[in-house]
């Protein structure tokens, strides 16, 4: 009977080819929809991120020309950076700049994130919302703010202040010298203290206030109960805060630039500018310097990784429920809360005031009176066809950048989480890994690769530089928000039928929504702001509002620079305002997640 035959004879029997999978089948399951994309998303991540890495790198060993370098190789350059006092002295301004600012920014971040979120002071809502306002807005902005504010005898303070000790028969005196070290320290500290506010208050805000009140009860007062528990329980967010703010400090070279000049000192990352744009130029100088700086923030990011291993260490909120009761400050509620009053006055009101003044104003000058004020900045701003191109360069490259970094920066995690293997894994590592390189590296690289194709001064090649910058906060952020995302809630769909498209679009995007919209807002505004690698690659023809402001602060036109520095400020709090009121989503907290 034909139910006695060996199922295995059946197909020579029949005539019929073996049922299985075809050559072309096989070549299909191989390269189906989803390895392409993958594919496509690694060789853009390594153009992108990796790619001007190694060229940066790679351009510390050639011999130098007057006007760029040569086609021989050569360790001159590289061996006189790591060698000579003039660049290791240029690196130990850079660490001792960085490590004081970082000192002020933790003490005062810190102490004010505990007022905030441990004590009974009121209004926290509107003190969170305004001590984190610096975030999003440009340093280098309120490096002009504070130049009119604080300048010898034309600053508006000092101006304010000589007035105040005529009116009362004293000589006027200048109170403030912004053209000093301690300027540096005090601008860079104004805009980097809200990131220790910033990840430190998730710590504050979510602690277990049972703790404190076993330490009261023991005789501790609530200021010892404090240092004591709450302050070494938030440890690895104070130091992981303390380490970021170290890394951006040491790779900023605007505001120690600007000053620093003028003063005496120069930092590594001036220097680094200096060498990339002066005639005669040092780029194998530049870029070997460039390593220096990649060393000390790679050590950081390590360090920062270390911490953040060992912080199951200081666990205060579990799944057994806490409480979170506010301290109460009885007499001390009134000097904390003007104490953050003067914060919010020096970092939000004084510089926009400021902003708005000078760029109103003719010309700085020691009195002030009416005959100097005009509108004439805005009348030419907007009538000079450079201003026009710099506003839509911005406003389309903050718009690009967000949007690259919003889907590739989802795709490349969904991909690591969702289809776990070593190559998913690989490329979200080496997506990220930009968020260790210092701007001017990477404008480095960039520039020693297009310097002679098409690209090179164009729009693109900022494009290029922006998302190898940002991508790694559309990944790290959204890697956060899908690990909160049970996979059971695919799967559901999935045995219902829903395919994946289908997932992505009715489960997973709807849950996402206000991470993917803080992520493209958030990369938006510092596009926006966005200065060490522009100054490197732009062009006549590709100018963006950051350049524009830099280069009217260097020509001593700060009047011009205030009303540009206005415009990109205005800007910039529009997007905050809008991702707020309209999309009801906090920008701080996808900064917080990364």
């Amino acid at each position: 009977m034909a139910s006695d035959i060996p199922s295995a004879s059946l197909p020579a029997m029949t005539g019929h080819a073996p049922v299985g999978p075809s050559l072309f089948q096989r070549l299909g399951a191989l390269w189906s929809g989803e390895r392409i994309l993958w594919l496509l998303l690694a060789i853009f991540v390594i153009a992108v991120a990796i790619v001007p890495l190694v060229y940066a790198v790679d351009a510390a060993f050639y011999r130098e020309t007057r006007i760029g370098l040569s086609d021989e190789r050569s360790l001159a350059a590289f061996i006189h950076v790591y060698t000579s006092s003039e660049y290791l002295g240029y690196l130990a301004e850079t660490l001792i700049l960085s490590a004081v600012v970082t000192a002020f920014s933790l003490v005062v971040g810190v102490t004010m994130s505990i007022l905030v979120w441990r004590t009974d002071l009121p209004f926290k809502g509107a003190m969170d919302l305004l001590i984190i306002m610096p975030l999003f807005l440009s340093p280098f902005a309120g490096l002009i703010a504070w130049v009119a504010l604080g300048s010898g005898k034309t600053g508006f303070l000092n101006v304010a202040a000589a007035s105040a000790m005529r009116a009362v028969g004293l000589d006027p005196v200048s109170l403030i010298n912004i053209w000093s070290y301690g300027g540096v320290v005090w601008v860079m500290f104004l805009f980097f203290c809200p990131f220790a506010y910033l990840f430190t208050s998730g710590s504050f805000r979510a602690m277990d206030s049972s703790l404190e009140e076993a330490a009261r009860i023991t005789g501790a007062s609530a200021i010892q109960a404090l240092l004591r528990i709450s302050v070494p329980m938030a440890t690895p967010a104070i130091l992981a805060s303390g380490l970021l703010i170290f890394i951006l400090a040491a790779e900023m070279y605007t505001i120690p630039g600007i000053i620093g000049s003028t003063t005496g000192f120069t930092t590594l990352p001036w220097k680094i500018y200096q060498d990339s744009t002066t005639f005669p130029v040092h780029r194998a100088h530049a870029a070997a310097a460039g390593t220096l700086l990649l060393w000390v923030t790679f050590l950081g990011v390590w360090i920062q990784r270390r911490i953040t291993q060992r912080s199951e260490r200081y666990v205060s909120v579990t799944g057994k429920g806490f409480r979170a009761k506010p301290l109460k400050l009885g007499g001390w509620k009134a000097p904390a809360f003007i104490a953050i009053g003067l914060y919010i006055l020096c970092a939000d009101l004084l510089p926009f005031g400021s902003l708005l003044l000078s760029s109103v104003m003719r010309y700085s000058a020691p009195a002030i009176t009416w005959d100097i004020f005009t509108l004439e900045h805005y009348q030419r701003m907007f009538g000079q066809q450079d201003m026009r191109d710099a506003l839509w360069n911005t406003i389309g490259l903050a718009i690009g950048s967000g949007v690259i970094c919003v889907l590739v920066g989802f795709v490349i995690s969904f991909m690591e989480l969702r289809r776990p293997k070593f190559s998913t894994s690989l490329v979200a590592f080496l997506g990220v890994l930009p968020v260790a390189v210092p701007g001017l590296v990477y404008g480095i690289g960039l520039l020693w690769i297009y310097l002679q194709t098409p690209l090179y001064g164009s729009v693109w090649i900022l494009l290029l530089a922006y998302t190898a910058k940002f991508l790694p906060y559309g990944i790290l952020v959204s890697r956060s928000s899908i690990l909160q995302l049970h996979p059971d809630l695919e799967q559901s769909a999935r045995v219902a039928g829903a395919g994946s498209l289908t997932v992505l679009r009715l489960i997973v995007l709807p849950l996402m929504k206000g991470t993917l919209v803080a992520i493209l807002f958030f990369v938006m505004i510092q596009s926006t702001k966005e200065l060490s690698a522009s100054i490197l690659l732009y062009s006549e023809r590709s100018q963006v509002l950051s350049v524009l402001t830099w280069h009217y602060m260097d020509n001593g036109n700060y009047q011009y620079a205030a009303a540009v520095g206005l415009v990109q400020t205005l800007i910039m709090m529009v997007m905050v305002i809008i991702t707020r009121l309209v999309f009801r989503v906090q920008l701080e907290r996808a900064i917080a997640k990364t």
